[in-house]
């Protein structure tokens, strides 16, 4: 089967995040999403709009960018 996910855009609000963090977690975001993706079993519901909602900070960027990810992921599970 081949899952194809497109995002149109994705704001994130990384207020308090040091910006050094937050400017690599960004740059890991898609592979840690292509990973939560191709774990996932069953479809994926299509969102106009997702809120993530708060996710702990993480001054490592593999962290937050896997942190973020997860929240994403799970935010498409289908009902």
């Amino acid at each position: 089967m081949n899952r194809r996910i497109s995002i149109d855009r994705l704001d994130l609000d990384l207020r308090g995040v040091d910006p050094d963090v937050a400017q690599a977690a960004v740059r890991l975001l898609g592979p840690a999403l292509r990973e939560q993706f191709a774990a996932r079993q069953g479809p994926i519901s299509a969102a106009a709009s997702i809120d993530a909602g708060h996710i702990a900070p993480a001054s490592e960027p593999h962290a937050l960018a896997n942190r973020i990810a997860q929240r994403i992921a799970h935010s498409t599970r289908e009902s």
